[in-house]
């Protein structure tokens, strides 16, 4: 979520319209297509340039299975006057990672981490915003298209490689990845045509290993002894084999700290139920709803939506928060496990929240849905082959790689996320990150389910 009050006391040094107004050309400043003026100047610039100290920084925060955790984390942010720009949670099992983008002093950065460091299940947070990292960020979006402006529009979408993923009589909405420049560049180019909803992820980071590390190979070589010791003594807890591997490895800790040398995430294949999980089963008392907000780009509205949530014991199963058409309106995209009647009275207590425009539940009506993942594998040269045809299977693509780490990017449907994830552990997962579900109402009202039940071209008329 953008247009911060950057600093306790100085709401104007990330103002947009204040930005402008005060801004001319030939002080530095570039303007963009997000002006408010019409200019499509530099796109890969801010809606405005931040003031004299301010950076966007990049925070990954690393927690455990916990009630209201993403209430607790925005809440340090919001309670000292800091507006996130964008934040990113996928959970699995029982770890995330959050991926948030936060405009602030370098000083300040550093006092925001210790705090959230101090929460009860956060495992680790760091500032990778110095570091070399793979950034990428989903998009939907739905813009207006004329039949006669489909060929332009379609030629964009493949310039930017892009994805149309719902087709209407006057409209197309079209999924695409890519670091935040890549996607606002996209949204520019559309802009001429006219632009009717965004949903983005917020954006994903994960660091970029180097091509050789002594630290990183030992890792591994724990990482392998791990499953081994897991294998051998099943019927111990897997602490126990960890203590084992490290007192035969003549170890402690691991190079970050942490107690775990294995993989940053269990098997999907898990016995315990984290809070986070949510039955798939429709028959279910509790099923997943998918709920779009929008609301208005405020220090502390983030928080005040999961409070909502956390207050009334609701666990949300993934998040998803960035800028709408204009920076000043954010979308909240999220999923959460409750029944019709429970979530109607929900979306009634968040439309209370001051700076909520709309809640609504999309559930049940035609939507499309996408997620973002980037994982890091473990791959040695004779793997790498594997790994790349797996990756081609399902459309997913290799944005870095090292002596013995791969880190694949890949979007699609929970399922198809899921399914990558599982056949990707039994190489060995260091991290994941993954950006929670995003959907658009699809304009053509087509309803894959309905589309998957239809058993003879005869009930197609009916329908």
């Amino acid at each position: 979520m953008t247009r911060s009050s950057a600093t306790r006391g100085s709401g104007d040094d990330y103002d947009l319209d204040a930005g402008i107004a005060g801004a001319t050309p030939g002080d530095g400043w570039t303007p963009t297509s997000y002006d408010g003026r019409g200019s499509t100047g530099d796109v890969y610039q801010g809606p405005a340039r931040l003031a004299e100290g301010l950076r966007r920084h990049t925070v990954l925060v690393y927690v455990a299975d916990e009630t209201g955790m993403i209430n607790r984390v925005a809440g340090v942010f919001a309670r000292r006057g800091y507006n996130i720009e964008s934040l990113a949670v996928g959970l699995n099992i029982d770890k995330a990672i959050f991926t948030i983008s936060v405009i602030c002093s370098d000083g300040d950065v550093g006092k925001l981490i210790k705090q959230v460091n101090k929460l009860a299940k956060v495992r680790k947070v760091e500032n990778v915003t110095d570091k070399e990292c793979v950034e990428r960020g989903l998009m939907l979006l739905k813009v207006k298209c004329e039949p006669e402006q489909r060929s332009q529009v379609l030629e964009i979408n493949r310039i930017f490689r892009a994805s149309v993923v719902d087709v209407a009589e006057r409209s197309l909405t079209m999924s695409v990845v890519g670091d935040p420049g890549k996607n606002r560049a996209f949204q520019s180019a559309l802009m001429k045509f006219g632009v009717i909803q965004v949903a983005r992820t917020g954006k994903l980071a994960l660091k970029r290993e180097p091509v050789y590390s002594e630290a990183r190979s030992r890792r591994v070589k724990l990482m392998e002894a791990m499953r081994k010791a897991k294998d051998a003594s099943a019927k111990y807890e897997s602490i126990l084999a960890s203590r084992i591997v490290r007192a035969v490895a003549g170890m402690e800790h691991d190079d970050d700290g942490d107690l775990h040398v294995g993989d940053v995430y269990t098997s999907l294949e898990n016995d315990e139920i984290g809070v986070w999980d949510v039955p798939m089963d429709e028959n279910a008392k509790y099923t997943p709803h998918t709920i779009s907000i929008l609301v208005d780009n405020r220090p502390g509205v983030l928080d005040s939506i999961t409070g909502v949530f956390a207050r009334r014991g609701y666990n949300i199963q993934s998040l998803g928060v960035g800028p709408e058409r204009t920076f000043d309106i954010s979308r909240i995209s999220t999923v959460v496990p409750g029944s019709t009647e429970d979530i109607a009275m929900l979306l009634k207590q968040i439309l209370k929240v001051p700076y909520v425009i709309s809640a609504e539940d999309i559930t049940m009506t035609p939507f499309t849905e996408r997620e973002l993942m980037l994982i890091k594998v473990v791959s040695s040269r004779a793997q790498r082959a594997e790994i790349i045809d797996l990756c081609g299977m399902f459309r997913a693509k290799v944005c870095d790689i090292s002596e013995d780490t791969v880190t694949i990017e890949v979007s699609g449907r929970q399922r198809k996320i899921n399914a990558i994830q599982a056949l990707l552990e039994p190489y060995g997962i260091l991290e994941v990150a993954r950006s929670g579900r995003v959907a658009l109402p699809r304009d053509s009202g087509v309803d894959s389910k309905l589309m998957m039940a239809i058993e003879s071209e005869s009930d197609l008329d009916k329908w």
